[in-house]
């Protein structure tokens, strides 16, 4: 794990900002690089992720200039949710799409992703001081564990059709 840093919640935002267009490029991606109800289940991700940027955006504005946002706000443990770690790297991504099961495979880097990505805001809300950031990272996580069980509920159908 890499060294630990301190992050503001305002910087907590711009880097869940950052996962979140990794998240919407990954899931536009795959929808392209595939088809059928794969394909379709991606490009709902994909747009879903878009909501969840925009949400962020909102409040990177309300909260940008508040010192409310102290460097002490956040512990060093979400150092480790670097947008890198949440979604596979294109190096992954092309070994999985080479291999057998690219579909099953796929969906299953999608659901670890989704699951980190909840555990980030997670532990976002429940470190976040202001009622709206709290209110935010839990709509948030909420989304993100949605998205897991829809992926998990598309990878148990590819897997029982076997």
């Amino acid at each position: 794990m890499s060294s630990f840093e301190h992050y503001s919640g305002y910087e907590v935002i711009m880097a869940a900002m950052q996962v979140e267009k990794n998240g919407h490029l990954f899931y536009s991606t795959m929808a392209q690089r595939n088809d059928g109800v794969v394909s379709e289940l991606f490009s709902w991700l994909a747009q879903d992720e878009v909501e969840h940027l925009d949400r962020l955006k909102r409040l990177a504005e309300t909260f940008a200039d508040d010192e409310a946002w102290g460097d002490d706000e956040f512990l060093p443990y979400l150092n480790r949710f670097r947008d890198s770690e949440i979604f596979p790297s294109a190096e992954r991504l092309e070994l999985v799409l080479g291999g057998a099961d690219a579909n099953l495979k796929l969906l299953e880097l999608a659901l670890e992703a989704e699951e980190k990505f909840a555990a980030y805001f997670n532990k976002a809300s429940a470190i976040a001081t202001s009622d709206e950031g709290r209110n935010a990272f839990t709509w948030l996580a909420q989304e993100e564990e949605r998205h897991a069980r829809i992926i998990s509920a598309r990878i148990s159908k590819l897997t029982g059709d076997r």
